[in-house]
């Protein structure tokens, strides 16, 4: 038996066209001076990297148990999805969540397919995001840039959604509120088919209390794109769900060699620190620029900071979330404030009143006289 308990792993994937492109164009120029000096790249981490990071530590997760489980969540500007497993053939979730053993999954077979949905997702997105622009320009439109970010908060809220699949399975179909413990137990002769609800041909003792493994959520969301301040609400919800269930949230933000891209994610950090109490221990880093993003070393920070179980963690000099950015900022741009405008609708944050409608919900602006002269925003609902 095992000395570590099993782990279902949901890792999350920033993988933006436009922030890896930028990336690649900058790792290109870089690459190109440094190669005349005959010097090895020094970063930044373009797609290819993370990829590659991203497979070796999946490899080392599964080895540590094995019956750990690991789905992958990509994420674009304008669309979520689960690239591995993927639907139908071999390496199925159904492939993945029946198998057992050494025979769990073919690691080959993992790698083409985890490389081949990142490959269809970056392409839909490229092509939604070039369609979007040329009809723009056939209609004569004043043509509105697309809103920087990836949709982390969407990603996020399908993991949970993943998770609690296991759980209601768990529970022979229950729904998981009537208990809200995270963790999720099976018998030796079930494997891991019994999560997700399957027939186990156990007959009369399928209801019994499984005997063996407790299989814990985690989450891990890499993440190289700009904060998407529309988005704060949904992942500040994912963030409070997650932590009921004590789901454990941790948090790798890549950063770019330019000066003005930001450093680090304020959002991730929140949303980590929400996890990083006495029910879970969750773990924020943001990569140093240059070397340590290149060459294999990308794989080694994910390996030491990241693989270690969550109930070793506190027995390990890992990486702390000591000071966090509390502060409010504006939905519209960004900025910290210290007084704005909220939204009485779904309580966004502005800087300054919208002209006409709410930059998030889009619900219609008006103005009510509050008390003689002084005005305070409202929203038609």
């Amino acid at each position: 038996m095992a000395t570590n308990p099993p782990t279902l792993l949901l890792l999350i994937l920033d993988l933006s066209p436009s922030t890896w492109g930028h990336r690649s164009i900058i790792r290109t120029a870089k690459d190109k001076a440094l190669a005349a000096k005959k010097k090895s790249s020094a970063g930044p981490a373009v797609i290819d990297d993370v990829i590659e990071s991203s497979l070796a530590f999946i490899a080392a997760f599964c080895a540590l148990n094995r019956d750990n489980v690991v789905v992958v969540i990509g994420a674009t500007e304008s669309e979520v999805g689960v690239v591995y497993p993927r639907k139908g053939g071999d390496g199925s979730m159904n492939d993945v969540v029946n198998s057992r053993g050494s025979e769990r999954v073919d690691r080959g077979l993992m790698n083409d397919y985890v490389r081949l949905g990142v490959a269809e997702l970056v392409k839909r997105a490229a092509e939604r995001r070039e369609q979007t622009e040329k009809q723009r320009e056939q209609s004569g439109e004043k043509i509105i840039p697309v809103e920087e970010g990836v949709a982390i908060a969407s990603a996020l809220s399908l993991a949970l959604c993943i998770i609690n699949r296991f759980m209601v399975a768990s529970h022979a179909g229950v729904s998981a509120l009537s208990d809200a413990t995270t963790t999720y137990q099976r018998r030796d002769d079930e494997g891991v088919l019994a999560l997700m609800g399957g027939d186990t041909g156990s007959g009369s003792n399928a209801q019994e209390p499984p005997q063996r493994g407790l299989l814990t959520p985690r989450t891990l969301i890499i993440q190289s794109s700009p904060d998407r301040t529309s988005d704060y609400n949904a992942l500040m919800n994912c963030a409070f769900a997650a932590h009921k269930q004590n789901v454990v949230i941790d948090g790798c933000f890549i950063p770019s060699d330019r000066k003005e891209d930001p450093t680090s994610s304020p959002y991730l950090e929140q949303i980590v620190h929400q996890t990083s109490g006495n029910t879970g221990n969750g773990i924020y880093l943001s990569v140093p620029k240059g070397p340590a993003q290149v060459n294999g070393a990308l794989s080694e920070v994910l390996l030491s900071v990241f693989l270690p179980p969550i109930h070793l963690r506190k027995e390990m000099n890992l990486p702390k979330l000591n000071q966090v950015d509390f502060r409010a900022r504006c939905f519209e741009t960004g900025e910290c404030i210290d007084i704005g405008k909220v939204c009485n609708q779904c309580l966004s944050i502005f800087k300054e009143r919208p002209r006409e409608r709410c930059w998030t919900c889009g619900a219609k602006v008006r103005l009510k006289a509050n008390g003689g002269s002084a005005k305070r925003m409202k929203v038609d609902t």
